[in-house]
């Protein structure tokens, strides 16, 4: 009697009429549920993309060797933001961080003191204030920031004592959050490596420790940053949104993190090219 030797055959999990989908528009799937859910089931990714358990665990092991999830146990998380070196990070978004400065220049009157945070975002700002403003106070930790304010001789720039960070060009550290704690602000202006619904992150904690003290040492928070920021977490909370006054961004963000705003009254401010 022959033995029945023929291989055991899966079903399909696409129903019937139903085009499996590929696994490049799988992985964007993934990336685009990501944005709008901070954490994701393999389960429930199978269920929404048709397609089986091992698939599903394929897919997110190729993102995650691609650097654009974490795998987590039982699913995927977003991937913590890095912040690029800040020669590079000079180079890109120029038009946008552009119209940024100039909308917050536009807000700034004289006699205002500022304290301004370091970053790429936020020496576009400098350079906007140096340009268009007079008759100011500017409290900073950022010497590229410094250096471009002090082509004004009307802006009086005070800067801050503390330990060099050599790779970013500003200081941090204990001495840094004691001279801020000296000051009062009519204004604190800040960016972040990273924003989303929770709030405004950077990933330099010591750094992220200097903008949450500029914000908590002023009348008025802002925070400057371009659309690619929007729902990048990163290891340091820098800010909740009740404390932020105003976002200055290029592009209305959407979801969660529009959500956010709204719930805590932070004013968006969209600023063109």
């Amino acid at each position: 009697m022959a033995s029945d030797m023929s291989p055991t055959v899966r079903p399909d999990p696409t129903p019937p009429g139903q085009d499996r989908l590929s696994k490049a528009v799988r992985h964007k799937r993934i990336i685009a549920q990501l944005a709008a859910s901070p954490t994701l089931r393999a389960s429930e990714l199978a269920v929404m993309l048709n397609v089986s358990g091992e698939t599903i665990r394929r897919d997110l092991l190729d993102l995650h060797e691609q650097g654009l999830i974490n795998r987590t146990y039982g699913g995927a998380s977003r991937p913590f933001a890095l912040e690029a070196a800040r020669s590079d990070r000079r180079r890109v978004m120029i038009a946008e961080r552009e119209a940024i400065a100039a909308a917050v220049s536009a807000m700034i009157l004289p006699k205002e003191v500022l304290m301004l945070g370091g970053g790429a975002t936020t020496y576009h700002v400098a350079r906007f204030l140096a340009a268009r403003n007079h008759d100011i106070t500017v409290i900073t930790h950022d010497f590229a920031s410094a250096i471009a304010l002090g082509t004004n001789s009307s802006i009086r720039v005070l800067c801050c004592a503390g330990r060099l960070h050599p790779g970013e060009g500003y200081v941090i550290g204990a001495q840094t959050i004691a001279s801020i704690n000296g000051y009062e602000a009519n204004r604190a202006i800040v960016g972040a490596t990273g924003i989303g619904a929770r709030g405004i992150y950077d990933a330099d904690d010591e750094a992220g420790a200097i903008y949450g003290a500029m914000i908590q040492r002023a009348a008025e928070a802002i925070v400057v940053a371009d659309h690619s920021k929007f729902d990048q977490p990163a290891v340091a909370v820098c800010a909740r949104w009740p404390a932020i006054d105003r976002l200055v961004t290029d592009r209305a963000p959407t979801g969660a993190l529009a959500g956010a705003l709204r719930e805590a009254g932070t004013e968006l401010i969209v600023a063109g090219p």
